[in-house]
């Protein structure tokens, strides 16, 4: 999590015109560290929590854009990790027999 931080801090620090590209390598590398959904969004959540906490946390845009890359990542994690539903199983009456009649 600190050298993905560390990252993103240099990246904000070059004014780079590739900000955003840096940026997602840099969080692709932090969910690489991890093996479990579960883990990458608590890592991506510790690191957004590092950034409030650094003096990059005054520079609004740059706390923007990570913000909305943590969130899109976390919710791609979360229905990824959501356990498989079959369709019929989402049917109330799917388990019922048919009325012969």
């Amino acid at each position: 999590m600190r050298r993905c931080l560390r990252k993103v801090e240099q990246a904000a620090a070059a004014a780079d015109p590739a900000l955003a590209e840096r940026i997602r390598e840099a969080l692709d590398e932090l969910e690489a560290a991890y093996l479990r959904p579960s883990e990458r969004i608590v890592a991506l959540e510790a690191l957004l929590h590092g950034f409030e906490h650094s003096h990059l946390a005054e520079n609004a845009w740059l706390g923007r854009l990570l913000r909305v890359a943590i969130d899109r990542r976390q919710g791609d994690l979360a229905r990824s990790a959501a356990p498989r539903v079959a369709p019929q199983a989402l049917r109330p009456t799917a388990s019922l027999q048919a009325n012969p009649l």
